[in-house]
């Protein structure tokens, strides 16, 4: 983490990005580990958090469901020209240089914008402000300096947050970068994990969890890193080679359960889930990512979705949990009925779509 000028006992506001839809399981998480922390702003894709000490190391090192975690140096401010848009990166540039020890001669800038004001007539560049502002940033560049600030714009709300650390903490050191199609990234898997965990009754999560749509291992990964002895399976033997993969190089200090290199032959293997459930796995809760959207294609989805609907049922009996990632939500959610479950589902915003996640326990 960078070292900053303001002495570690001092309150530090922190804003917490994370994927939209999904504030309620991060601020979930955020409370445990920094319990003293207090938001104090909430938005469907952000949490501001007032935290003193060093909650901002222990969220750094132990969040699984943020994206990036920075210290906020302007704003939230209402911004509806150019010059009240200056005034907010000025303010920017100057809190940024007193809270670093090493702040640098060159930044860098993130941008997320929805609908800004300079967009909207008269249109204006923000970039000529943002270069003189923020010490010749470049919204256009492809490049993260080693102090990069992120400009939010919500319309007309706006606020500015410096990196804490080299990469986003989303992008753990270590994790496996894949480009298997379909792939679900880590942050939303232990949000996956998690709302899975919070229905479920403790007895019925002991057992494990089981992703039988496991492509690269990602909630397989997420789900051990929780403590959860795991099982998966896929249609593909690639798949499955990847998530034994993911799984054994967990680190060993971690005290994970079941990874020895037997546990994963038996827990991961190639199964097509419409075969019904399989006699290996034990688990009562079922957390997975379905095949959908525009990354993965479906033949037959509706026979899918009756075959997991099935396996839904078996797996989450005595006291477990299902929690499945899908598009066409209206078409499962009444075959997990029919299976005697109940069912409902919530939206979050992913890959520029809008996928939901279907949670559902037995009745």
């Amino acid at each position: 983490m960078r070292q900053l000028i303001v002495p570690s006992g001092n309150a530090r506001r922190l804003v917490l990005y994370f994927t939209k839809g999904l504030d309620d399981v991060v601020e979930a998480e955020a409370s445990e580990i920094a319990p003293a922390a207090t938001v104090t702003e909430r938005n469907d894709r952000f949490m501001i958090l007032d935290a003193a000490g060093g909650a901002a190391e222990r969220l750094g090192r132990a969040a699984r469901t943020v994206d990036d975690i920075r210290l906020l140096v302007a704003g939230p401010a209402r911004i509806s020209n150019r010059r009240e848009f200056g005034a907010l990166c000025e303010a920017a540039a100057d809190a940024t240089a007193q809270a670093l020890v090493s702040a640098g001669d060159e930044w860098s800038v993130t941008m997320s914008v929805r609908n800004p004001p300079w967009r909207t007539k008269p249109v204006w560049d923000p970039a000529p402000v943002i270069a003189e502002q923020l010490r010749g940033a470049d919204p256009a560049a492809t490049f993260r300096r080693p102090v990069d600030l992120r400009i939010q714009v919500d319309e007309d709300l706006a606020h500015i947050a410096v990196s804490l650390w080299e990469t986003p903490v989303g992008k753990h050191s270590g994790e496996p970068r894949t480009t298997w199609h379909g792939a679900l990234r880590p942050t939303v898997a232990a949000s996956l994990v998690r709302l899975g965990l919070a229905q479920a009754d403790p007895s019925g999560t002991a057992p494990g969890l089981y992703d039988p749509f496991c492509g690269s291992g990602t909630i397989a990964a997420e789900a051990a890193r929780a403590g959860l002895p795991v099982f998966a399976s896929d249609l593909s033997a690639e798949a499955v080679a990847l998530t034994r993969e993911r799984l054994a190089a967990l680190p060993a200090s971690s005290g994970l359960p079941g990874l020895e290199p037997g546990d994963l032959l038996r827990r991961v293997f190639v199964r097509d889930v419409r075969r019904g459930p399989d006699p290996r796995v034990t688990a009562r809760l079922l957390v997975a990512n379905m095949p959908w959207g525009k990354q993965v294609k479906v033949a037959g989805r509706l026979e899918l979705f009756d075959a997991t609907s099935r396996l839904a049922a078996h797996t989450a009996r005595s006291g477990g949990a299902v929690v499945l990632l899908t598009t066409n939500e209206d078409q499962l959610l009444p075959r997990l009925r029919r299976r005697g479950l109940t069912a409902a589902a919530r939206r979050i915003g992913l890959l520029g779509q809008a996928p939901a996640i279907v949670l559902a326990q037995p009745a």
